[in-house]
């Protein structure tokens, strides 16, 4: 199902990607000591034109009828982290929103027995399809942290290397919540 976002939240996730692209020029543009211009990395570049932005896949549980029989309104239970997504977006109560570049990578990083857990709440999966402003990321989790203000966003589990292209990673962890703009919700069993 295709998500018609907020004018809220919408405007939230673009005013972010001009605060990325304008901070991306800002240090972008920088010279040595002779006054030349220096190299400027590609996710530099990326950064520039378009805040590094990326479509990733983010699983969540939800637990009403979304989906079910052409059912596209949203519930306001609290434990219906779809719908709470939809509604406001994501929470910044969070450490770090894990993105990933396929839905399998992202069905994986749940746990596989949440339903089994939840079953009493009639817990179910649904996968959000997101665009996402990646900003500057981190390869390093010791130094590329949410409280470094020179990374956006954070490739996890393992290290990469600065020529490492983003979509070949598993996950990124994007720390503001503003970053992550849901489009489509895909609800699915296993």
């Amino acid at each position: 199902m295709k998500i018609h976002n907020s004018p809220k939240i919408l405007t939230r996730f673009e005013e972010y990607r001009e605060v990325v692209k304008a901070k991306a020029a800002r240090y972008g543009r920088r010279r040595d000591e002779s006054g030349a211009d220096l190299h400027i990395r590609h996710w530099d570049e990326r950064c520039i034109a378009d805040g590094n932005e990326h479509l990733r896949f983010h699983c969540a549980t939800f637990l009403c009828d979304l989906g079910q029989n052409g059912n596209s309104s949203i519930c306001s239970h609290q434990y219906c982290s779809v719908c709470g997504i939809i509604r406001v977006g994501f929470s910044t109560k969070m450490d770090g929103i894990s993105t990933f570049s396929t839905s399998y990578k992202g069905h994986v990083a749940l746990p596989e027995d949440i339903e089994e857990e939840f079953r009493f709440m009639h817990v179910k999966r649904a996968m959000l399809v997101c665009r996402v402003i990646a900003g500057r990321v981190g390869c390093d989790p010791e130094i590329g942290d949410k409280d470094d203000p020179g990374y956006d966003s954070l490739v996890g589990r393992e290290p990469c290397a600065t020529q490492t292209r983003l979509d070949d990673e598993d996950e990124l962890i994007v720390f503001n919540p503003r970053a992550v703009l849901p489009c489509f919700v895909m609800a699915y069993t296993v």
